[in-house]
């Protein structure tokens, strides 16, 4: 009997590893799926349908030779078209590379592969993974299956589709500034940003191949799933150490001990630096911390002392462009002019013109503001187990161009703030975060939660969305899919 589309991965896994269904059928499941509905959606960019066939009957044949490759066996899945996969094409969304068919898979990709994963192809997104809205002149725009009018987000946003859809059982994105963050946010799903450091970026574009490893902070890769035991799961997969990339660390992913989530100590808040989402947004996260309080949580209205957020933001500006300009040139300059039009003299726009012109001696500064942020966090994490915080102003914007300002209940706010303004701070600090689903608004659209912890921990962190997501509640389907 096939899975429901929308089933997990874990369980999808388990259902094959017991043969109560063929990888082949869940395949052709998917796929069928795609067919229908990719046209109007455009989330899957490059599909590799005889690939993943081929690579389903060998999970097949070796399940009835009672060999089991991993937590994956047979699980089909996507990756997003900035990350390398052997002999299929990946573009980056960037013309220049249109016809780019890597001889090697990023390292995420092929441990997901040697963990039984079946590739069906590549997912949507922005040139270089530079925007909050997968478009590009590639492949065109990915619409969002809550609202074929909206945007699912950027710059995993086609992987956040194809997700949320029940075209795949989930997918593998980056996120430098929101890019995974925001798409399970505006998608309905569950998705994490690890530690920086915990997953090797080896074979992630936005660097062309073969020019310099230039942007060397503040890039993660993560998952995108429809549960937060998927997100544990693929964790375990892809993290750890890579002789690709020298900086990942070894940092353990082992469980923590069972916890009620009485014994928490959790902060909260509905802005940052200042930065107030939509009224929807505040009084969906107020009402959960009422109800977490009244299960036994010790919960406060609470942000980080000494944790300044406009210098977080105007650091993290210094810092990505800093590192982009180096190989980008040209585009990372357009982009520092397009931030400064849409948000003037704004702490992002201000650090990404003084990254745009830095020193070594400039550049050393803004990482040891960065440090003294760190430090800051940390010492929070010493008072509480997590801090629940907005995704973003709202729900998932229109198809409008970058830089054009974001309507919030009746007040504009500029395109930049609207995507990025709670969710590169932890970018920047290379601290995990969680987000999981936690409304619909009025229009039934997603709204996310973001939990950020202290850094190296996202098992517990994992433990504690799954404790959340009973109160939340599951991954929920969009209509008509």
């Amino acid at each position: 009997m096939l899975p429901d589309p929308f089933s997990s991965a874990t369980e999808i896994a388990t259902a094959i590893r017991f043969h109560r269904v063929s990888a082949a059928e869940v395949l052709e499941m998917y796929l069928a799926r795609i067919a229908k509905h990719n046209p109007a959606l455009n989330a899957i960019c490059t599909l590799d349908e005889a690939g993943a066939r081929a690579r389903a009957k060998q999970a097949d044949a070796a399940i009835a030779r009672g060999e089991l490759w991993g937590p994956l066996h047979g699980v089909p899945m996507t990756i997003k078209d900035a990350l390398e996969t052997a002999g299929l094409r990946t573009t980056g969304g960037y013309p220049p590379l249109s016809n780019h068919v890597p001889k090697r898979d990023a390292t995420a990709v092929a441990r997901l592969r040697a963990a039984g994963a079946v590739l069906m192809g590549k997912t949507n997104v922005p040139p270089l993974s530079a925007d909050g809205r997968a478009d590009n002149p590639i492949f065109g725009r990915t619409n969002n299956p809550w609202n074929l009018e909206r945007t699912p987000g950027g710059s995993t946003g086609g992987g956040a589709a194809a997700v949320a859809a029940g075209l795949s059982a989930f997918d593998v994105g980056s996120d430098l500034a929101a890019s995974v963050r925001m798409p399970a946010h505006w998608c309905g799903l569950f998705g994490l940003k690890p530690t920086e450091g915990r997953v090797p970026n080896s074979g992630h574009i936005p660097e062309v191949p073969g020019m310099p490893h230039a942007v060397r902070h503040m890039n993660v890769l993560g998952p995108l799933a429809r549960s937060a035991d998927d997100l544990a799961t693929i964790l375990k997969i892809i993290a750890g150490p890579d002789d690709r990339d020298w900086e990942t660390a070894p940092g353990p992913l082992d469980d923590p001990p069972p916890r009620a989530l009485a014994t928490y100590r959790l902060a909260w808040s509905t802005e940052l630096g200042g930065e107030v989402p939509s009224n929807e947004t505040v009084r969906v996260i107020t009402e959960l911390a009422s109800k977490l309080g009244n299960v036994g949580c010790e919960i406060q209205r609470q942000g980080p002392r000494g944790f300044d957020a406009e210098l977080a933001w105007q650091t993290w500006g210094e810092i990505v462009i800093a590192e982009r300009v180096v190989t980008q040139g040209d585009a990372a300059r357009e982009r520092v002019e397009k931030l400064h039009a849409a948000l003037g003299d704004l702490p992002v726009a201000r650090g990404a013109a003084k990254g745009m012109r830095a020193t070594l001696a400039d550049y050393m500064q803004s990482l040891t503001n960065r440090d003294r942020l760190i430090a800051a966090l940390e010492h929070f994490f010493g008072d509480y187990d997590a801090w629940l915080l907005p995704v973003s102003y709202g729900p998932a914007i229109g198809h409008v161009p970058f830089g054009t300002p974001v309507d919030v209940d009746g007040r504009k706010v500029p395109y930049f703030l609207s995507t990025t303004a709670f969710t590169c701070p932890f970018n920047l600090t290379g601290h995990p975060a969680v987000v999981l689903p936690l409304m619909r608004t009025t229009e039934n659209l997603p709204i996310g939660l973001q939990i950020v912890g202290r850094r190296w921990s996202e098992p517990a962190l994992l433990a504690l969305a799954r404790q959340l997501s009973l109160i939340t509640g599951p991954f929920r389907a969009p209509p008509g899919y």
